[in-house]
């Protein structure tokens, strides 16, 4: 068709859909049908809120308002857009399916509504995304906190192993990363250091959006280096990643949410007990000569940091009072999460994977690695514990199943709310 008939028939196309009976809502049978009627009343919701805004905006400004405004603004823009895609499929079918529409004018319409069809995925699924609640903590940097599990000496090797593809892992992405801390104890013979604590700060700001995902159970299954008859042992490793707080002072984070009780980075100095003490372990004229070391003990919830890496007193107290704001802050989203998670189970049968669950599975025997929420298996091992591509491939599928996970629970939410609305 040459382009002088193709306008034309775009004319005649845009003509046709511009009839009485094509600007009528009609049912689709693209993805629009597969969107929640409750996440869909959210949104537009959501959508009326920011129009009323805009108008209120409009005859007097207000900067809450015009705050307001700027966070709902992606999820009415994405609503908009896909109303407008889901329309002119329904449009589109109708198009096709009127049997008094010539030959060449079908044909241009079903090539439209290809296009237009897969085009509705994209935005379907960009409206779930702007929906999900954003993380509050996901601009933050980080602290990467790694334990040795079950497994005994073995465990404390793996740890090893996994600080090592995390610091790998950050120096290829270009994150800056320091230890905070490393407690490690001495090795049997002929087999490597074993860790009993190690925690990684990666400075960089959204280094906890980028890591989040990697918190839970680390299983490892090998032949330990000590083993003599050739067996197989199946060891453990918890992997904790916490944000990491500003100093005292940030615009955004530090002094006005940190002195605000309702906040999740306040904590009570009087519920704080600090002792201080000779720093124990191997080398280092600072040790077990001067007082360096520092513990906290946040009474109320027994929650315990101890930092002695640091020559000074005074650095180790900084460190570990931002190891405990962290961890706290950390414990009171996740509390406010199994709270709804709770609900989600009472009333609709959505259950969440916690920290303490099997996340992930490195099988030296067979080069793989098995991530238990994704389902993704690679045959490489090695690469994935250089922090390498391998790894990038199995947290990008980890956090495809999230979003997976998080429309779920908006919809279960929003179904919940609705539940309990009938109920009274």
């Amino acid at each position: 068709m040459t382009a002088r008939r193709l306008v034309k028939y775009h004319h005649r196309l845009q003509s046709a859909l511009r009839r009485p009976w094509a600007s009528c809502r009609l049912q689709s049978t693209a993805p629009a049908s597969d969107i929640s009627p409750s996440l869909l009343g959210r949104a537009r919701s959501i959508a009326s809120e920011h129009d009323r805004l805009f108008t209120e905006l409009q005859n007097e400004y207000d900067s809450h308002k015009a705050q307001k405004i700027g966070e709902i603004s992606p999820i009415a823009k994405a609503l908009h857009e896909w109303e407008k895609a889901n329309n002119s499929v329904a449009e589109l079918q109708q198009l096709l399916q009127d049997s008094s529409t010539d030959a060449e004018l079908r044909n241009l319409a079903a090539e439209e509504f290809e296009e237009t069809s897969s085009n509705l995925s994209t935005l379907f699924s960009t409206l779930q995304s702007t929906l999900i609640p954003s993380d509050p903590f996901a601009a933050l940097p980080c602290l990467l906190e790694i334990r040795p599990g079950a497994g005994g000496a073995e465990a404390g090797i793996f740890v090893g192993d996994l600080l090592r593809m995390y610091q790998a892992y950050c120096k290829r992405q270009g994150l800056r990363a320091l230890l905070v801390k490393l407690d490690a104890v001495p090795s049997a013979k002929g087999s490597a250091e074993e860790i009993q604590e190690a925690i990684l700060e990666i400075e960089t700001p959204g280094a906890y959006g980028i890591l989040k995902s990697e918190a839970g159970v680390h299983r490892v299954q090998r032949v330990p280096a000590t083993e003599t008859q050739g067996r197989t042992h199946t060891s453990a490793a918890s992997v904790l990643v916490l944000p990491s707080f500003p100093e005292q002072g940030d615009e955004e984070y530090g002094a006005a949410n940190m002195d605000d009780p309702s906040s999740d980075f306040y904590v009570n100095p009087q519920d704080v007990r600090t002792d201080v003490m000779r720093a124990r372990g191997a080398g280092g004229q600072h040790v077990n000569t001067t007082d360096s070391a520092v513990r906290l003990t946040h009474i109320p919830t027994n929650t315990v940091v101890s930092i002695q890496d640091a020559r000074s007193q005074h650095k180790n107290r900084q460190k570990a009072w931002r190891v405990l704001r962290s961890k706290l802050a950390q414990a009171r989203r996740d509390a406010r999460e199994e709270e709804k998670a709770q609900l989600r189970v009472s009333v609709v049968g959505v259950a969440r994977m916690g920290r303490g669950d099997k996340i992930r599975t490195y099988n030296w025997g067979q080069q793989r690695v098995t991530d238990h929420r994704s389902g993704l298996t690679l045959n490489h091992l090695d690469n994935v514990l250089q922090g390498g591509e391998s790894l990038d491939e199995i947290m990008d599928s980890v956090k495809a199943w999230q979003r997976e996970r998080d429309v779920e629970a908006l919809v279960a939410d929003e179904e919940a709310q609705a539940a309990r609305k009938k109920g009274k």
